[in-house]
């Protein structure tokens, strides 16, 4: 008996190829689980955009000196809400040192804070609220004996009750 062909391929040929198809449909339901999960958890995870720089408070009827702040901000940016809980720096390779920031309370947000979706929040820490000013204090405990690795690994952070959240804080400075 003569088997039949389509495009000039016998049945056997035909059932040989079609059982890749079993396979690739595998394949694919496979790839789409994995995407699908990958997507799914990144989207669960919190995210925030920080920043810490030198500011200069101006206002009505303000002369100088002027007032002069370290501020740390942060910015919900996920669909999760997030909890900051402190803020303060890291110092540091291998030896790290941690400090907790102090802040002016009359002009800053409430801390512990809970920030949904698009909401922020800044700490306003003055610069010369004591008779050393804090630059010089906060050089002196921070920053010395190895100050270029010390400048170099400098980082603000404002810890969350779901993860820390840092930023790098060349914005520091008294310019």
């Amino acid at each position: 008996m003569i088997e039949p062909t389509l495009f000039e391929v016998s049945k056997s040929q035909w059932d040989l190829l079609n059982g890749f198809a079993n396979w690739f449909s595998a394949a694919g339901s496979f790839a789409a689980a994995a995407v699908a999960l990958y997507i799914a958890n990144r989207a669960a995870k919190p995210s925030a955009k920080v920043s810490v720089g030198h500011r200069i408070l101006l206002g009505p009827g303000s002369s100088k000196p002027y007032r002069e702040f370290v501020v740390f901000r942060i910015v919900n940016t996920g669909d999760r809400p997030i909890r900051v809980i402190q803020m303060g720096w890291k110092v540091g390779l291998f030896q790290k040192r941690f400090a907790v920031q102090v802040y002016d309370v009359a002009l800053s947000s409430v801390m512990p804070i809970e920030l949904a979706h698009g909401q922020e929040a800044a700490w306003y820490v003055p610069l010369s609220a004591r008779e050393e000013p804090w630059l010089e204090c906060f050089a002196k405990g921070m920053l010395v004996p190895h100050y270029r690795t010390a400048l170099w690994t400098l980082r603000a952070q404002i810890p969350t009750g779901r993860g820390a959240y840092k930023t790098t804080a060349r914005g520091v400075h008294k310019g």
